[in-house]
């Protein structure tokens, strides 16, 4: 009797088993990459601009560089969008596509990222950006601390910029689309800097 039981009940356990660890389980939740798009605007100098220009080192803030996109929910907490990320190391996707808008914006093909292997004199761009993800009010915020250097390592201008562009939508793709406005706002007013300090205006 007790053999007949055991074999009535271990089928029974089997299942029961089975349905405890499938409803364990999580089903996986889609992901989404983004990518910054550069300026794609025009250049506006009339005629090229010939002094070489490093950007970098760019610094991030650390609660930014988790891979993830960033919402602030109040000013003492954000939420890190897991199902949301950047499509590849977010400093290294700044410095790229800086490097693009402000060729554009100087009309130059003379930016390059920093440090260059090649020892160029150059006027460096050093950037940190304290802000780059969604604000309390649902606007694209871009902030960053940055100065442009001569080859002697001397100061020539620095300052804070902040942006904040509101979104088509309120989805994650109108959010990135807003930052990468903001970013070539930046671009554009480095690149304003930078012809006001350059010692070759040619």
């Amino acid at each position: 009797m007790n053999k007949y039981r055991r074999f009535t009940i271990a089928p029974l356990l089997i299942t029961f088993l089975l349905l405890f660890v499938s409803g364990c389980t999580k089903q996986s939740l889609p992901l989404f990459y983004y990518t910054l798009e550069s300026s794609n605007q025009a250049s506006v100098s009339q005629t090229e601009f010939r002094q070489n220009i490093l950007v970098g080192p760019i610094i991030i803030s650390s609660f930014l560089d988790k891979g993830q996109l960033i919402t602030q929910n109040s000013a003492y907490s954000v939420s890190i969008e897991e199902q949301h990320r950047w499509a590849g190391n977010l400093k290294e996707m700044l410095s790229h596509a800086l490097i693009n808008s402000l060729s554009l914006d100087l009309g130059s093909n003379s930016v390059y990222t920093f440090p260059n292997s090649y020892g160029l004199k150059a006027l460096q761009v050093e950037l940190t950006f304290t802000h780059f993800e969604e604000d309390t009010n649902g606007q694209a915020l871009t902030q960053a601390r940055w100065k442009i250097i001569d080859s002697t390592h001397a100061i020539l201008y620095a300052t804070t910029s902040t942006y904040t562009i509101q979104p088509d939508d309120k989805n994650h793709r109108s959010l990135v689309k807003g930052l990468s406005i903001g970013l070539n706002k930046l671009s554009k007013d480095i690149a304003d800097a930078i012809r006001t300090v350059s010692p070759s205006k040619e």
